[in-house]
């Protein structure tokens, strides 16, 4: 009996790749520059074929670039002051490196102390950097008893003080905790190949066994990234994120996703159809929608007019002011 031996090859890769065994080929990853050479450790960006509807409605598109989707646990990064006080004269000891280049998981651990608790066994990233920071989720912040705000890594402004403890002292670190949100790496080939700039924000989808969207992602591009969503811990457990897991970009409002200062003050959706209300109207979500301004821009609308309460929702994600003339 004949035996087609590249048929069964390729019914066992199907079945592998649908078990999460065996990766996907070279062959279906995402053109151009997303198939660049990188890292064994860091799996490459995918273009998989999607015909599920989706919750944006109608159907998500044929294809979606699959990234990375990690969860960053709490942690701390320091100053060389910082961890000499810490852990005494040295450098601090890699342990492992992470997804993005250059960045490492050293072999010292330090506890976090609050007002109410404690946090033992919390990692410490290196290299050293110019100012110590905290990283920790809502929980984490609930546990310590301090009011962090959500923050970019690097943006400590309003940051919650916090103790830092080592086996060879202690800081008390003004201004250092913040709940870090989320965000997506990306190179510069990258966010061209998916129409994103630095600084925009983006709906993604996590696909897991519990899929999530998470809005107002921020994108981070920079040339010595690595393609990763960065999800807190909080939020790693809200959608049961795994290992292999994977999320895409569902859309990214208008266009290609510009930055907050490139966006004008007040940017209508579809400019080209209807006007801004010229006497009191109800505002409804999908009006709210065409209506939204750029970050921190402002809207006039006739007074007496109402807004739905999915419409002040809208206005109050896009941090567009309403004021009632």
């Amino acid at each position: 009996m004949d035996v087609d031996k590249e048929a069964i090859r390729k019914i066992v890769e199907h079945v592998l790749e649908k078990k999460g065994i065996l990766a996907a080929s070279p062959a279906s990853l995402f053109p151009g520059a997303l198939n660049a050479a990188k890292p064994a450790s860091c799996p490459a960006l995918q273009e998989t074929a999607s015909n599920k509807g989706g919750p944006t409605g109608g159907g998500r598109p044929d294809t979606a670039v699959r990234i990375p989707a990690e969860a960053s646990a709490r942690h701390v990064h320091l100053t060389p002051e910082a961890a000499a006080v810490l852990f005494g004269p040295g450098a601090l000891t890699p342990k492992r490196a992470l997804s993005q280049p250059g960045e490492f998981l050293s072999g010292e651990r330090v506890r976090l102390i609050g007002p109410k608790g404690e946090i033992g066994n919390v990692a410490v990233l290196g290299p050293v950097r110019k100012a110590v920071q905290a990283e920790v989720s809502l929980t984490d912040a609930r546990i310590l008893g301090i009011k962090a705000p959500l923050r970019l890594s690097g943006d400590l402004t309003g940051a919650a003080d916090v103790y830092i403890a080592g086996p060879a002292g202690a800081v008390h670190a003004r201004g250092a905790a913040i709940i870090a949100k989320n965000h997506l790496h990306l190179r510069p080939q990258d966010a061209g190949e998916l129409k994103v700039e630095n600084g925009g924000r983006v709906r993604v989808r996590v696909n897991t066994e519990r899929p999530l969207i998470f809005e107002d992602v921020i994108v981070r591009v920079r040339e010595d990234f690595m393609p990763a969503l960065h999800l807190d811990f909080d939020e790693a457990n809200a959608c049961m994120l795994g290992d292999r897991d994977t999320a895409e970009i569902l859309d990214c409002g208008a266009g290609a996703c510009p930055s907050p200062e490139r966006r004008p003050a007040f940017a209508p959706a579809d400019a080209g159809s209807k006007s801004i209300p010229s006497k009191p109207a109800l505002i409804t979500e999908a009006e709210a929608k065409r209506l939204v301004c750029g970050r921190g821009g402002r809207l006039s609308l006739p007074r007496g007019s109402i807004l739905t309460p999915s419409a002040q929702d809208v206005f109050l994600y896009a941090r567009c002011k309403v004021e009632f003339i």
